[in-house]
């Protein structure tokens, strides 16, 4: 939930048009939903701007999806990150019509019902063997908001049309 979600759900209450059980319903996550194998922080979006960024590493395909699913609940993107692509099925699945895998990137991102804003960034690379790193910058820039701004030569598809 981010400041403006929470602004319209205590309109909605204020104006009759929400009850209060099902405000509270909303709000019982926050700050954080515990999944038993990670607790989600489900309230960073609205302390910081921007949600959670799952860390898909070293978490299991399901974890990676059930931490997605509670994130996506938001309407805000969701990145999980340092993924292996044979942990992406699953989360492909789950999220046909908006999720999108980066291969390059090693992201996986949800995308969100709802824009966040961002300023504007520049990634800059020395050669190929630091693009995996720089697309996930600009997946991560532009899932949060930002416009980036790239190496218009890279070969990379998250750098074409900067």
């Amino acid at each position: 939930m981010d400041e403006a979600s929470l602004r319209a759900l205590l309109s909605r209450v204020a104006s009759r048009r929400t009850s209060l059980s099902d405000a509270l319903a909303q709000l019982k996550d926050l700050p954080f939903a515990e999944l038993g194998f990670a607790t989600v922080d489900t309230h960073r979006a609205l302390r910081l701007g921007f949600p959670e960024v799952v860390l898909g590493q070293w978490k299991t395909a399901a974890q990676c999806r059930a931490i997605a699913v509670k994130l996506t609940a938001s309407g805000l993107p969701v990145l999980v990150t340092r993924l292996q692509a044979e942990k992406v099925p699953p989360l492909a699945a789950e999220f046909q019509a908006r999720g999108v895998w980066h291969d390059t990137a090693r992201i996986f991102e949800v995308r969100g019902r709802r824009r966040l804003r961002g300023g504007r960034v520049a990634v800059v690379c020395a050669g190929t063997s630091d693009l995996p790193v720089a697309e996930e910058a600009v997946v991560t820039a532009r899932a949060m908001g930002a416009k980036s701004s790239s190496s218009p030569t890279s070969a990379s598809p998250a750098f074409t049309g900067c």
